[in-house]
């Protein structure tokens, strides 16, 4: 075989691996005419520790990392139905609630461009969808205990109550039908999700888990919060994303000197548009040296998990290193003429 031909072969099998890497993350399983019916959506596990740095504490039996750790989102689109699902690494029900799971609080945000009017705010969860994701509906699955009941919810605030939930192989299925879905037109591949799991806390005002510092009272407790960043700290434990760095980062965006609570972004990413990171604070502090007109050099180091941020900074006088080069020069020069004259002299 020709090195023309190898080189030829070579290019077309990395095609075909990238392809088939890139189909695995959001799978069309079949099709209904031109739209797609059915998909799939992987997702880490083992990251159902909200910012990174998250843990669970006391009550073993109810709260376990395994119960809030998403697998799997799965949509399918029927005739007549819409049918989403959620698989666990593990799904129980030790709280005993009606509907055959707990604690586990899933909501579903559907963005689809064509909507109107959309909202970037989450129910209860401390976190954000950006602009560019702002959502057309929200399902909630819960359990069915206290406040936390399964319900359709729009972006202009209409409520409709939910009743067909299924539990089977460590997934909650819930179906919803086609004809509550008004103003949206129903194709899975203009869909974007923010599927974000969080969890039931009968203590809670809301129902939902609030993450405290080290020594508080709840069920999920983060190793860097304060009295501070708790009232902002995302109250999710898991969210559908390409890879854990990708979660962390988008929980990560909460503001202690802003008070801004994080920004994720729904899935699948929408291309050409930079994941939500951490923002990155510039302070600059004048200091007066010798002269009082100065001039500021800085550098600034952003750090992961803290919103603060160092900013090394000198400052010298405004014409202090133009004034040294000139001297330098003017040494160099001396120099040069001295050896002019001498070469005359001899």
């Amino acid at each position: 075989m020709r090195r023309s031909d190898l080189r030829l072969l070579a290019v077309l099998t990395l095609i075909l691996v990238a392809t088939s890497i890139s189909l695995t993350r959001s799978q069309p399983l079949h099709t209904l005419g031109s739209k797609v019916a059915e998909l799939r959506f992987p997702d880490p596990e083992g990251d159902s520790n909200g910012t990174g740095d998250y843990y669970y504490s006391g009550a073993g039996d109810v709260y376990r990392p395994e119960y809030f750790d998403l697998l799997e989102f799965y949509a399918l689109v029927g005739s007549t139905e819409v049918i989403f699902a959620t698989k666990f690494k593990d799904l129980g029900n030790p709280l005993k609630a009606p509907l055959g799971f707990s604690p586990q609080v899933v909501h579903i945000y559907v963005v689809d461009d064509g909507c109107s009017p959309r909202r970037v705010e989450t129910l209860g969860l401390n976190v954000k969808l950006r602009a560019v994701d702002a959502w057309c509906f929200v399902v909630v699955i819960a359990p069915g205990l206290g406040e936390q009941i399964p319900q359709l919810v729009y972006a202009n605030g209409t409520v409709i109550p939910i009743s067909d939930i299924r539990v089977e192989n460590r997934t909650v299925y819930v179906r919803i039908p086609r004809d509550l879905l008004q103003g949206v037109e129903v194709d899975l591949s203009r869909w974007r999700y923010l599927v974000a799991v969080t969890a039931y806390d009968p203590n809670s005002p809301d129902g939902l888990i609030e993450v405290v510092p080290e020594g508080g009272v709840s069920p999920v407790v983060s190793r860097t919060a304060d009295n501070v960043t708790r009232k902002i700290l995302p109250r999710v434990l898991d969210i559908l994303a390409e890879s854990k760095e990708d979660q962390y980062r988008m929980l990560r965006t909460y503001s202690r000197e802003y008070g801004d609570i994080a920004t994720v972004a729904a899935y699948p990413y929408l291309q050409g548009y930079q994941l939500p990171a951490e923002r990155t604070v510039v302070e600059v502090v004048t200091y007066t040296v010798i002269s009082t007109v100065t001039k500021t050099f800085a550098k600034v180091y952003p750090i992961p998990n803290v919103t603060a941020t160092v900013v090394e900074s000198i400052q010298v006088p405004r014409y202090g290193v133009e004034l040294y080069s000139l001297a330098a020069l003017s040494v160099v020069l001396t120099i040069a003429l001295a050896l002019v004259l001498r070469r005359v002299k001899l």
